[in-house]
């Protein structure tokens, strides 16, 4: 079996029928881009800069293809399949799986097709399928920095949950589901190129989640679910008709098969249900705090610009700005 059985596949899905769900919107995603969402979802795990560095990405990318293009041969080397379905299925291990390949997956799956929808591309399903996979093998390569993660791990992301994700991201009920009843989105970082080391910060997928089942002081409070790198549980308030604030505590996972880390404190807020701003305490990327600030905030006729700033928990500062760009440029070592 080789994973270009996937693209086959997708090319047979790309005429399938997709509901008009509008996850993407011009206006209010003017400055996101399928090449935003590659960059994020690539760099997502430096998150946790103990397990993952994105040094050596080419010959990282060359490691993870050979696990994965001959996928039967790895699985038996490392272990079995045996071992395999324990590990990825059975234990902690599966909760990212689903979170984030699956759920996150699914979601952004269907935002990159109505994305190519929107913009006219033949074949809407097939870029979709294209760009999560760019983002999945990515993420894949820099995973190889640590040492107790095998083939296993890939496989079971590329070729189950990220290719389910693929799937699912057609299904009516399921969408519905998600996006209605679960009410999921994406609140992804804005990633800035540093000048200084030649490196990505500021990267990552980042999804939240509040059920309606769960809503009660008519609607005003729901409860609210932040799923990623960092995992947090809290309440939204919504104190005027159009702004919801935010916030809860959870962890910024440093051992992420283990599902272990260190705790974090965050505050968000809305406008029109977009993000303004975000505020982290002891969150990821060993930042003691971090704060993000969102071109819905900072918009001014036509320029979108983002900003983010952090102080890290060595010392330095991480200092950020993008302007109508798919990254921003700023320093993570100021």
């Amino acid at each position: 079996m080789k994973i270009i059985i996937l693209f086959t596949i997708s090319l047979l899905m790309c005429g399938a029928s997709s509901a008009e769900y509008k996850i993407f919107d011009e206006k209010k995603d003017s400055v996101w881009t399928p090449y935003t969402y590659v960059i994020n979802g690539t760099f997502d795990v430096i998150q946790n800069p103990y397990w993952f560095s994105q040094d050596d990405f080419s010959e990282k990318m060359t490691e993870v293809w050979r696990r994965v293009k001959n996928p039967d041969k790895s699985i038996r080397r490392d272990g079995g399949y045996k071992k395999l379905f324990k590990d990825e299925f059975l234990t902690s291990r599966v909760a990212p799986n689903l979170a984030l390949h699956f759920i996150g997956g699914s979601y952004d799956t269907l935002k990159l097709r109505e994305y190519f929808e929107h913009h006219g591309y033949p074949m809407p399903g097939l870029w979709s399928f294209l760009f999560t996979y760019a983002a999945h093998m990515g993420n894949e390569a820099l995973e190889t920095s640590y040492h107790d993660i095998s083939s296993h791990d890939h496989i079971a992301d590329l070729y189950v949950f990220d290719l389910a994700a693929f799937f699912v991201s057609y299904n009516e009920t399921y969408m519905n589901f998600l996006l209605d009843d679960m009410g999921v989105k994406s609140w992804n970082f804005q990633p800035v190129w540093s000048l200084k080391s030649d490196n990505f910060f500021n990267t990552g997928l980042n999804y939240i989640a509040r059920p309606k089942v769960l809503q009660f002081h008519e609607n005003k409070l729901r409860p609210f679910i932040y799923f990623g790198m960092q995992n947090i549980a809290g309440i939204s308030y919504q104190y005027l008709e159009d702004r919801v604030i935010s916030f809860g505590g959870g962890m910024s996972l440093t051992d992420p098969l283990e599902q272990k880390g260190r705790f974090v404190v965050s505050l968000f807020h809305e406008t029109n249900g977009e993000l303004d701003g975000s505020l982290f305490i002891n969150g990821s990327e060993d930042m003691s705090w971090r704060l993000n600030l969102y071109p819905n905030l900072l918009k001014y006729k036509e320029i979108d610009p983002g900003f983010i700033i952090g102080n890290k928990r060595g010392g330095g500062v991480s200092l950020g700005l993008s302007v109508n760009m798919p990254f921003g440029l700023g320093t993570d070592q100021l």
